[in-house]
């Protein structure tokens, strides 16, 4: 949403209340332009002064004649005439800025500024007039000073579409027009700075010169100044003050300060309902957009719009918040209507204004997306490029046009003069049916760039002006004139930095031109200001990716861009595009366009056949050849659709027959039917009625049967009886009965140019798979029906050269060579395949020539072969240091030109290497896998050599096999050899670092030689892959084999001397390694002396069959002596265990006493606590027997009616309660009851009982609880017992106490 809040100029007194000014009666404040108040209806009244002779009558004037101007007719007086006027009536000052005011109101700024400084500028006219009426007039010119100053600028002096302006910024030139303009701005300022001087010279303290200076202060961005004219002068002395408000408003929103704007808005629309105007609206609308408050910026644009139906600002407003909530819309007609009815708002405020920048761009961005109608009809034929219609002659070339509905293309231009008027040809080929009265659009650039033109002269504002570049660039993007369009979207970014599809489009423009760094800091500074940019985030990552500089900074901007926006295909595409750069990555990569294929399908979008190849081409790599035949398939389809090849087109020849290229012929029916001949299985008989010649089928067809079966017809004979026999080959089984009959015939894909390169990569899939016989034969067909796709040549020269063919090979490079001679291309892989099978001087010949042509794009590459053809060939006699020195010049002249060349570094590096500098070839080893990636294997295997020769055999390790790793998963070789012999040589480099290790390790000569023997053992492992692994019989790497047998031998032997304990095992297994040798190398000595090519010398093999014999003997008596010890340990072992035995036998007949004696504790502690526990119940059944004894005791007293002991004078009477409780203690006493007779006294009695108790309850708790044995119970277990006259005693209380409660109860 373009535009910023600010205010409008006010002319004259009338803004301010009464109060303030003093002078203007009307009581009434207004802001000029800001719509309807309650000054709108008013006229000018200009009273007559003078008479017609020039008299003056003013006193006799007593009819009360005067000139009255109404609003609508002010746009038809002219300045002057009105001017006149009022200097002949000698009008008073407050009717000059009331006619100024008129003209401000009607939009004629310019007029009304030039009549308010004619007052002010006369010396008659202001001579006659107060101090107050000069200050309004002084103050009122000041401000329409600025007014007109603001206009300027806002409408850069220009009008139309086209001008000095952008015709000087096509040129790259300064526009003198916007010289002029801003020269004449600052010339406005200044006169209103001098008016404002004035005025403070009349009144220093005048509110209306402080609003005029705070305007004056905005309009040069120095906020500060101006609110302090605002808010500290006008609204602090003055109190809330209309303009005042709104500036003070606008200072707010210029600083985003929006919030803080909004709320001054709302007051000053609050405060003043109808003189704020429509601009007091749309200045709260543009700072309640800001804040986000849509809803509420829409209503204060509506709201402006009903006050002022003439406020552009308004229009625009509604109409862009209204085109943002299209989104929202699921409906297609009310989607279609609300864009039409957007359109129409943004119509009418270029009605209103039609210089008005803002709304030539909203509308210039309109037409660039509308299809125009054109008007007629076309016709078009499948698969033609050339369409007819009456519109041809309304259509250019380079014109984007619509054909139906689908169909979008370009008009070109035709080399050939069509003698048709009434046709025109087109980028693509019709893909849909033929048809005819097909409508046309197309899109009206040319409007749009009239549009953006006319905007760009209407402003002088920057950021509207870029916006107008903007839209021209984009045109020139669309229409594919790249360099135009990057020199408009340069420009926009210079008037506007932070413009971001300007920038992103620069950007593109620049990826375009090769400039990937430049267009990169571009979307840097883009996402600066917009970070969630998702089309800048993808395209920053896939240019670091493939600048190589931070991949993993690439893919933090691609995985922010898709949790952006999950669902955008496109974005998952240049992801899965960046991270199919480097090999290492292709699996991810196949899986992010798995991902995207899913989306794209779910969103029912077509599936482009770029994507298809690319998938395909990563499934070859990964090795899923299944998969990748899949999408080829689905890849050509979707190029045979684009194609739009007719159905009913004759199929053509018959280049491919094997079932694994079925994608490129099928079976079409015949009218034929045959059955299967009853004495022969492989002889059909014509059932039809046909002849021989016009059969449609003939020797060599393929055919199907129906049922499925297939075969291939080897005669076609017509018997005696006339009946036509077909003989045919075939393994299947064909069953009786009539069958129709179907011929396999050749489809258009292979004819369609754009398949070619697809049905390349199957065949490269089918070479890589191990089907050779479809491979060849699709290539073979690709270069009959395309001669010049050398592609297929080289790769058939290939294959040959692969099966041993040596002269298919040449004669496949020599057609490559005539179909493309001098081609860099067929050259190169030319010089490639002399490379590949060792052929140096050919090879050398062929790069000489590339060199000789100074081609860019190979000549780094042939520098590299050259220096590799001398750097392979250094051990020519006496040419050692020549070679290398030449191989060395060559990797410089490289990296002079180009010092990122991963390759011509790891060349330098062998170099170094070769004379001896290792840690200087370590360095460029070790750089060189920093800059690649690890993409070039050389650099691990020479990294390995490297470390071998510094004695780190770990580290060389390491290298060896990630290098093997390497090379298995690519399948690209390691030299120049087969795959076989390449792996051969690299684990022979494995079990020499082994074998060393172990040398090294024997040095120690004591026990820390102990892991010698296990690297010997690995060492003899890795040769024996090594020996499997060689084609060839190779008699150094069995001497190796051999020599490592011997070493290994000897490493076990040494043991005893070292002190390393060794078995019996190992010792023959060092014997049996021995033996196994001696019979090789004495084969060796043989051939030797047969004077058969042995690389050995003689002295070697000698020298190894005394050693091994010496060892053998050697290791025979070794391997008795381990024998005897293994033996005397056998026996000793079997000692200790069977004293292990015993023990053990003892210790468990030990452990099972001491269980039965536990078990019989345990028995009888159990045994104890049950007598308890019957005890228990003993007691508590007692105590159950007395309790109920105790019960019919008193039930049987109350019977016979017995007063209570001591009668009623007793002293201690029926209420005595000191009864003592009955003693329990005896129940748990063993004792007889006539143990105790004796009775004591009732005192002793209480003592005993307390005593008792307690006793009584301790020894029940160890009765119940305790775990003392018998003997303790039968000695605590002794209370004495109390009396049988105290136990009756003891009753009688208890009696006497019952009866007593029964009568109280009573």
């Amino acid at each position: 949403m373009s535009g910023e809040a600010g205010i409008e100029p006010i002319t004259s007194e009338e803004e301010l209340p009464p109060n303030v000014s003093g002078t203007n009666n009307n009581g009434t404040s207004n802001v000029s332009g800001g719509g309807s108040s309650s000054n709108n209806g008013k006229s000018l009244v200009i009273p007559i002064t003078t008479s017609t002779n020039g008299n003056n009558f003013n006193d006799s004037n007593k009819d009360g004649l005067f000139i009255e101007i109404f609003p609508e007719e002010i746009s038809s007086v002219r300045p002057t005439t009105l001017t006149k006027v009022l200097r002949d009536e000698q009008a008073p000052l407050t009717t000059w800025c009331d006619a100024s005011l008129l003209y401000m109101k009607a939009k004629r700024e310019k007029e009304g500024c030039d009549l308010i400084n004619a007052a002010a500028d006369s010396e008659d006219v202001m001579s006659g007039s107060n101090n107050q009426d000069r200050l309004r007039v002084l103050s009122s010119a000041g401000i329409a000073a600025l007014a007109q100053a603001n206009k300027q600028t806002e409408g850069g002096g220009g009008g139309g579409g086209g001008g000095d302006a952008f015709d000087n910024i096509e040129a790259g030139e300064t526009s003198k027009t916007t010289e002029a303009n801003e020269k004449e701005v600052e010339e406005l300022r200044a006169l209103a700075d001098a008016r404002f001087v004035k005025a403070d010279n009349i009144n220093q303290v005048n509110p209306m010169t402080w609003i005029g200076r705070g305007m004056l202060n905005l309009a040069n961005n120095k906020y500060d100044q101006a609110r302090f004219y605002f808010e500290n002068l006008t609204l602090g002395q003055y109190g809330e003050i209309l303009p005042a408000l709104i500036g003070m408003a606008a200072v707010k929103y210029l600083e985003k300060d929006f919030k803080g704007a909004q709320d001054l808005y709302g007051r000053a629309m609050t405060k003043f309902p109808v003189q704020s105007g429509a601009a007091a609206r749309v200045g709260f609308g543009m700072a309640s957009y800001r804040l986000g408050q849509t809803d509420r910026a829409k209503a204060a644009f509506r709201r402006a719009h009903e006050i002022d139906s003439e406020n552009v600002d308004a229009l625009v407003g509604i109409a862009v918040l209204e085109m943002a909530s299209l989104d929202e819309v699921l409906d297609a007609r009310e989607y279609r209507a609300k864009a039409e009815n957007v359109i129409k708002m943004i119509s009418m405020a270029n009605l209103v204004d039609h210089t008005n920048a803002m709304v030539q761009n909203h509308l210039a961005n309109h037409y660039f997306w509308k299809w125009t109608p054109v008007p007629g009809m076309a016709k078009a034929e499948r698969g033609s490029d050339v369409v007819q219609g009456s519109m041809a002659s309304s259509l250019e070339p380079g014109d984007i046009i619509r054909i139906g509905r689908e169909f979008e293309t370009l008009v070109v231009s035709d080399d050939n003069d069509m003698a048709d008027d009434n046709s025109f040809k087109i980028k693509d080929n019709w893909k849909f049916d033929s048809t005819s009265g097909q409508k046309i659009w197309k899109k009206d650039y040319d409007r749009v760039v009239s549009l953006a033109k006319g905007a760009y002269n209407s402003t002088n504002i920057p950021e509207v002006q870029a916006e107008s570049l903007y839209m021209l660039a984009r045109v020139y993007h669309a229409r594919g004139d790249m360099e135009q369009a990057n020199k408009f979207y340069e420009k926009a970014c210079k008037h506007a930095p932070e413009l971001s599809p300007a920038r992103f489009g620069l950007a593109q423009t620049l990826i375009w031109d090769e400039a990937y760094d430049e267009a990169a800091a571009h979307l840097r500074l883009l996402l600066g200001t917009c970070s969630n940019a998702t089309d800048a985030l993808a395209a920053l990552g896939l240019l670091e990716v493939r600048g190589g500089k931070d991949r993993r900074e690439a893919f933090v901007y691609l995985k922010k861009a898709i949790d952006l926006d999950p669902f955008n295909a496109d974005l998952v595409l240049i992801e899965a595009l960046a991270l199919q750069q480097h090999e290492s990555d292709y699996p991810q990569a196949l899986d992010r366009y798995r991902k995207a294929l899913r989306l794209l399908e779910a969103q029912s979008k077509p599936v482009p056949a770029d994507v298809l190849t690319n998938m395909g081409v990563l499934c070859h790599e990964t090795k899923q050849y299944d998969e990748a035949l899949e999408m080829y398939g689905k890849a050509l389809n979707v190029v045979d659709a684009d194609a739009g090849t007719d159905a009913t087109e004759e199929q053509k020849e018959v280049l491919v027959r094997h079932k694994d290229n079925s994608l490129f012929w099928d079976y079409s029916k015949t009218n034929i039917t045959v059955k299967v001949s009853d004495d022969d299985n492989r002889k059909l008989i014509v059932s039809s009625d046909a002849d021989i010649y016009s059969l449609g089928v003939k020797v060599g067809d393929d055919i199907s049967l129906e049922g499925g079966a297939e075969a291939s017809i080897t005669e076609i004979s017509k018997e005696g009886g006339g009946s036509i026999h077909i003989l045919i080959d075939g393994d299947s089984e064909l069953s009786s009965g009539e069958k129709s009959l179907s011929v396999k015939q050749g489809n258009r894909k292979l004819h369609n140019l754009s398949s070619i390169s697809i049905a390349f990569n199957l065949a490269r899939a089918h070479e890589s798979a191990g089907r050779v016989v479809p491979a060849v034969e699709l290539h073979k067909a690709i270069v009959k029906l395309h001669p010049s796709y050398v592609n297929s040549y080289l790769r058939l020269a290939c294959i040959a050269r692969d099966c041993g063919s040596l002269k298919e090979c040449a004669e496949w490079l020599k057609s490559a060579v005539a179909v493309a001679p001098g081609n860099p291309e067929v050259l190169t892989l030319v010089g490639n395949l002399h490379l590949s099978l060792c052929d140096w001087a050919p090879a050398q010949k062929v790069f000489d020539q590339l060199l000789a042509q100074k081609n860019q794009q190979v000549e780094a590459y042939s520098m590299l072969s050259m220096g590799n053809i001398y750097f392979n060939n250094l051990n020519t006699v006496g040419k050692y240091s020549k070679h290398l020195q030449y191989a060395a010049d060559f990797y410089r002249r490289i990296l002079q030109k180009d010092n990122a060349n991963a390759y011509a570094a790891n060349g330098l590096g062998t170099v170094l290497a070769e004379k001896g500098k290792l840690l200087e070839a370590k360095e460029v080893f070790n750089r060189v896998r920093e800059v690649s990636g690890d993409t070039i294997a050389d650099a691990l295997l020479n990294l390995g050599h490297i470390y071998l020769a510094q004695k780190k055999h770990p580290e060389a390790l390491q290298m060896y096999l990630s290098y093997m790793a390497r090379t298995q998963s690519s399948g690209a070789q390691i030299t120049s050899k087969s795959q076989e012999d390449d792996e051969a040589e690299v684990l022979q480099y494995i079990a020499f670092a082994h074998f060393d290790w172990a040398r090294q390790t024997e040095l120690f000569n004591d026990v820390k030689a102990a892991p010698a023997d296990e690297r010997y053992k690995k060492c003899i492992e890795y040769l024996e892959m090594a020996m499997k692994k060689s084609k060839r019989e190779n008699i150094l790497l069995r001497f190796n084999w051999c020599m490592a047998k011997l070493q290994a031998a000897n490493c076990v032997l040494q043991k005893v001397n070292r002190n390393i304990r060794r078995t019996a095992q190992e010792v023959k297994d060092a014997l049996t390694g021995l033996e196994e040798s001696l019979p090789i190398i004495q084969t060796m000595i043989q051939w030797k002396q047969e004077k058969r090519k042995v690389p050995i010398q003689s002295s070697m093999l000698t020298d190894f069959v005394s050693q091994c014999k010496h060892n053998i003997d050697s290791a025979k008596g070794h391997l008795n002596e381990e024998l005897r010890k293994e033996q005397d340990a056998q026996a000793l072992r079997d000692i200790q265990r069977m004293d292990a035995e015993a023990s053990k036998k003892s210790n468990e007949m030990k452990a099972s006493l001491d269980k039965e004696k536990e078990a019989q504790e345990e028995e009888e502690r159990e045994k104890r606590a049950q007598d308890k526990m019957a005890r228990v119940a003993n007691l508590t059944e007692g105590w159950k027997t007395a309790e109920i004894a105790a019960k019919k005791e008193k039930s049987a007293k109350k019977k016979k009616g017995d007063a209570p002991p001591g009668g009623v004078d007793d002293e201690g009477g029926i209420f005595d309660t000191d009864v003592a409780a009955a003693d329990t203690s005896a129940l748990f006493d063993d004792s007889d009851d006539d143990d105790d007779d004796d009775a004591g006294d009732a005192d002793a009695a209480k003592k005993t009982e307390a005593e008792t108790s307690t006793q009584g309850e301790q020894a029940t708790q160890k009765d119940l609880f305790g775990d003392s044995s018998d003997e303790e119970e039968l000695e605590t277990e002794n209370p004495k017992k109390r009396s049988a006259d105290d136990e009756e005693a003891d009753s009688e209380q208890a009696a006497k106490k019952a009866k007593v409660d029964e009568e109280e109860q009573d």
